[in-house]
C-alpha cells in the first residue's frame, strides 16, 4: 500500500530525523495511522515527491498514531 505523505497536515505529518547513505536510506519520526512495514511513503522532495520503502515501524501508543520508522529510497518504476 502507497501512503501520500507530501502534505503535511494536522494527523498526516513526517520529520526527517536521520539521512543515511546520501538518501538511500532515512528515519522518520510521523503522525498517520495504517502504516506497515513493506508499505511505500511518498515524501515531499522540491516541487515533488519520492517514494520510500518502510522497512520497519514502531507505533508509540500515546499519542496512537505517532510512529518511528526506518526506511529505503524505492524509485518509482516508469
Amino acid at each position: 500500500m502507497t501512503h501520500d505523505l507530501s502534505s503535511k497536515s494536522w494527523g498526516c505529518n513526517y520529520n526527517v530525523m536521520n539521512i543515511i547513505d546520501k538518501g538511500m536510506q532515512v528515519s522518520l519520526c510521523g503522525w498517520y495511522s495504517g502504516i506497515k512495514s513493506g508499505d511505500y511513503l511518498l515524501l515531499k522532495q522540491g516541487a515533488g515527491t519520492t517514494r520510500y520503502l518502510v522497512d520497519s515501524i514502531r507505533y508509540v501508543g500515546d499519542p496512537e498514531d505517532m510512529w518511528f520508522a526506518e526506511a529505503s529510497f524505492a524509485p518509482r518504476d516508469n
